[in-house]
């Protein structure tokens, strides 16, 4: 009787062990989304100013459809990202460890839907928005339009526009790769670690 006594306390001890460091991988990973929530926020706020100014200097037709379309993407990356960032709420000490352990399910199952379907409203539509601004680029002299800083930055010759357009396509494939990759090495193992010890405790 004392021996299952000792066995079922050293089992209490290191399941509480597992908890906490599981709750410590947890919490890191929620302290590295609070600081890319901050970010892509931050980021498309300044993406607005920008795209903005675009739409007001750019004489190009389609250009300027594309700044319109850019400026609401970047409103909605704010309110996905804003959502998010609610959603990643800090452990409440005060609840069960089992209560604990399902808002931390709860939170990373959120996240993992995030960044799965990043290629979807992260990383396309603004491929495409990017492209119809791209194409859209006519010659400035065609418009009277002269902008020396805008002339130096914009892709208005035919090579310019295919290599940047070429450069956009890998770079949102590997934003898509790299969320995925995300899901598949952190999100994932820490949702079987929290399923793992939500079985334990329950048959404890």
């Amino acid at each position: 009787m004392w021996n299952n006594s000792s066995q079922t306390a050293q089992i209490s001890i290191e399941t509480n062990q597992l908890i906490i460091e599981l709750s410590s991988k947890v919490n890191d990973m929620q302290k590295k989304i609070r600081i890319r929530d901050i970010r892509e926020i931050s980021a498309s706020v300044i993406g607005i100013i920008i795209f903005s100014y675009l739409l007001y200097e750019i004489p190009f037709p389609v250009t300027k459809i594309a700044c319109a379309f850019s400026i609401i993407w970047f409103v909605f990356v704010i309110y996905k990202f804003r959502k998010s960032k609610k959603q990643n709420t800090t452990n409440n000490l005060s609840l069960s460890m089992t209560d604990q352990l399902a808002q931390q399910e709860v939170t990373m199952q959120q996240q993992a839907v995030l960044l799965g379907s990043s290629a979807y409203w992260y990383a396309i539509p603004p491929f495409i928005i990017n492209f119809i601004f791209i194409v859209g680029l006519k010659n400035p002299f065609d418009f009277h339009w002269t902008n020396s800083i805008a002339e130096s930055i914009l892709p208005l010759t035919v090579n310019f526009k295919t290599g940047t357009l070429i450069g956009l396509a890998f770079f949102y494939a590997f934003i898509i790769w790299i969320n995925k990759r995300v899901v598949t090495k952190d999100i994932n193992p820490l949702l079987k670690s929290i399923k793992t010890m939500q079985q334990q405790l329950s048959n404890e």
